[in-house]
């Protein structure tokens, strides 16, 4: 079925980028509930299946996923750009609730820096295109199945089917939601109530479950110095101080002072998002590395 989104005037201007963490661990059932069709996560799986039947009631839970319509109510709509889990679950059934809750802390949360810095990565990519070159060419890279014409926004979730399905957001706007678990398909609420949601795989899945190692070029650590180069080298993605010294072996206070001075030179940005504080390195930094 391809579903249509009309977008024009207010509702193009209120287009925004969020994620959800209830989302993400209902994605992440499913995808243990059928491997096969989220083959990037294959590594995760191995992991999960060991500790998924701690899980109680999960039944609950995999019975209401059974069907290739997912329900709404665990599909929720980001209010901001990062919500709380709690703050999601509100509007769950308790039972249900629980369930999602106990899967977010066994499966999900363990990796949920790493997934965030994926998302959060995704976000500031494409928030720089969209500054750059606007909305139009922010749609036109958001997936395969994703095309942007005559002022809709066209979601093919079936190329064989005849009538597609219409949703006007003329008025209510859109969230651009990029989801770690959805790959490799792009999702879309069908019948909105307000604003809706496209869903989409964030740059970046494929290498989510690789132990990573800071590795920079020679020619760049003779320039800027060992630690700054790997320092570079690893925010290819988001990274806040204390996860960074983890991975360099050093101290939360000498990675501070590494990227104040790499700030300096207009390679590193900072940026806080509620109480976390990310660091990501720039287009001058990508050049470099290049």
């Amino acid at each position: 079925m391809a579903v249509r989104i009309r977008l024009a005037g207010v509702g193009l201007a209120k287009v925004r980028f969020a994620y959800s963490p209830v989302f993400e661990t209902v994605m992440a059932v499913d995808g243990l509930r059928v491997p096969g069709a989220h083959a990037v996560h294959l590594p995760w799986v191995a992991w999960a299946r060991e500790r998924v039947a701690s899980v109680d009631d999960l039944p609950v839970l995999l019975d209401l996923l059974a069907g290739p319509a997912k329900p709404a109510v665990l599909m929720p709509v980001p209010d901001v750009r990062m919500p709380d889990l709690e703050a999601e679950l509100a509007g769950v059934p308790a039972r249900v609730a629980a369930v999602v809750r106990a899967c977010h802390e066994v499966l999900v949360a363990p990796h949920w820096r790493r997934i965030v810095a994926v998302l959060e990565a995704d976000i500031s990519a494409r928030a720089a295109v969209l500054a750059d070159r606007g909305v139009e060419a922010v749609f036109a890279d958001l997936h395969p199945e994703v095309t942007w014409a005559g002022g809709e926004l066209v979601l093919y979730a079936d190329r064989r089917a005849d009538q597609p399905h219409c949703v006007d957001l003329a008025e209510d706007g859109l969230v651009l939601s990029p989801s770690v678990f959805c790959w490799p398909r792009a999702w879309a609420a069908v019948d909105p109530v307000g604003r809706g949601v496209v869903r989409y795989p964030a740059r970046g899945i494929g290498t989510l479950w690789e132990e990573r190692e800071a590795a920079a070029p020679d020619e760049l650590a003779a320039l800027i110095g060992r630690t700054r180069a790997a320092l570079l080298a690893l925010l290819v993605s988001p990274m806040s101080t204390t996860e960074l010294a983890r991975r360099l072996g050093v101290t939360a206070g000498a990675v501070s002072q590494h990227i104040g001075v790499l700030r300096a030179a207009r390679l590193v940005t900072t940026r806080r998002d509620g109480r976390a504080v990310l660091h990501m390195r720039t287009a001058r930094a990508d050049a470099l590395l290049a």
